[in-house]
């Protein structure tokens, strides 16, 4: 009704500033993306044939790339053995981040880093060109290679498919020692030392929180222990702000071990009716 009534009112001070065929043009002016919208809904559509594009993809692969269903599941589920993460449910605009970010090549500043760079003094530097920010690159032997065979409207189909399937997560058994060290890290951080809890960005419970920050409940335990692994040693370098990377440096073996199994013993589930 308040569409109406501004229209209305745009119509009568028109009138009232202006010949009669000005108002009108000026209305349908108004009009006419709104009757396109009522008339023809097409966004749904074109998302339905987006995905089933992604699903084709993902299932069957193409000439120059590997069906995503090699490892990551029929369903997108991942492996949990293995290491290998689900791409079910994830946020679509951030799974075509990612794949954007594995097709890009790595930015070069000469800079050399120990496996967990906690002292400048032993890490070796020639003082490249430091100035330019990448815009996020990720390291990944497998995924390099076939995320530079997608096109844009691949890894755009991909992450529409792949946003909309179903999981349910099934808890993991740990010990209660590891569990509560690791809900502590998750729920308060570490803020003696300025460690925000993970909770701040990944959401309650870990289950993401829109485009930038994934879900880490659901995840495989090896996969989120070598993530954080690569943001200490620079081999994934595509967080907003360094904001991950920052916080991967202040995690002990111990603590990745903590929170992620912390995250893997929660009960998860999305996109399921």
């Amino acid at each position: 009704m308040w569409l109406v009534s501004y229209i209305k009112h745009f119509l009568i001070a028109k009138l009232k500033n202006a010949s009669t065929w000005s108002a009108l043009l000026a209305g349908l002016m108004v009009l006419l993306p709104l009757m396109i919208v009522m008339l023809f809904p097409f966004s749904s559509s074109l998302d339905q044939q987006y995905r089933l594009a992604g699903e084709r993809l993902a299932s069957n692969g193409s000439r120059d790339t590997l069906a995503c269903i090699t490892c990551h599941g029929r369903q997108g589920e991942g492996d949990f053995v293995m290491g290998i993460p689900r791409l079910a449910g994830l946020h679509p605009d951030y799974i075509k981040k990612q794949l954007e970010d594995y097709a890009r090549a790595p930015l070069r500043t000469r800079v050399v880093l120990d496996p967990i760079a906690r002292d400048y003094i032993k890490t070796p530097r020639t003082y490249g060109d430091l100035t330019v920010f990448t815009p996020g690159t990720r390291h990944n032997d497998e995924m390099n290679v076939v995320a530079k065979t997608l096109s844009p409207e691949d890894r755009h189909n991909l992450a529409l498919y792949y946003s909309a399937l179903p999981f349910v997560a099934t808890p993991k058994a740990y010990d209660f020692e590891t569990l509560e060290r690791g809900e502590d890290l998750a729920l308060r951080g570490k803020p003696e030392y300025g460690l925000p809890a993970c909770v701040s960005c990944h959401g309650p419970n870990g289950q993401g929180f829109g485009a930038v920050f994934p879900p880490l409940v659901g995840q495989p335990m090896v996969y989120m222990i070598d993530q954080i692994n690569k943001w200490q040693t620079g081999r994934r370098d595509n967080d907003h702000l360094s904001l991950m990377k920052n916080i991967a440096n202040q995690l002990t073996d111990g603590d990745k071990i903590n929170v992620a199994a912390y995250y893997s013993n929660q009960s998860y589930s999305v996109n399921v009716e």
